[in-house]
C-alpha cells in the first residue's frame, strides 16, 4: 500500500466530453507472436498495434491521482473519501484496479525509500 504507481510514458491519454478517459496504448506482444503478426499483415507500417481502454467514472478518479507522489493508500483514501464506502473496500478495490493496469503495462510501482536507521 506504500508503493507509488507511475504511469508509462507510452500511454497516450484522451478525455472525452463526459469528462471520462481513454487510454491508449502499444500492445505488447511475445517475440514469437510479434514475428507472426508481422508476417501476416497485422502490424502496418512497423508501427505496433495500438489498444485503447476507456475507463469509467471510478477509474478515471484513479487514473488522474497517479503522479508518481500519490501512493496506493493515498489513493485508495480519495476514492473511500469520493465514493464514501469503507476504507478497507476502496483499498481491495483501488488495488485490483492497480494492479489490473499493471498487468497491462500501463503502470509501475515504485517501492518506497528506505529510511536510514
Amino acid at each position: 500500500m506504500a508503493c507509488k504507481p507511475v504511469k508509462n510514458r507510452d500511454v497516450s491519454e484522451k478525455r472525452m466530453e463526459n469528462g471520462l478517459l481513454r487510454l491508449s496504448y502499444p500492445l505488447r506482444l511475445k517475440p514469437l507472436f510479434a514475428d507472426v503478426a508481422k508476417r501476416f499483415g497485422m502490424w502496418k507500417d512497423g508501427n505496433q498495434p495500438i489498444k485503447r481502454l476507456e475507463l469509467d467514472e471510478m477509474g478515471t478518479l484513479v487514473w488522474d491521482m497517479i503522479d508518481g507522489k500519490n501512493s496506493v493508500r493515498k489513493i485508495a483514501s480519495g476514492f473511500a473519501k469520493k465514493y464514501q464506502v469503507l476504507p478497507r473496500e476502496a483499498e481491495v478495490a483501488t488495488a485490483s484496479f492497480l494492479r489490473d493496469l499493471g498487468k497491462r503495462g500501463l503502470i509501475a510501482f515504485s517501492s518506497p525509500k528506505s529510511k536510514p536507521n
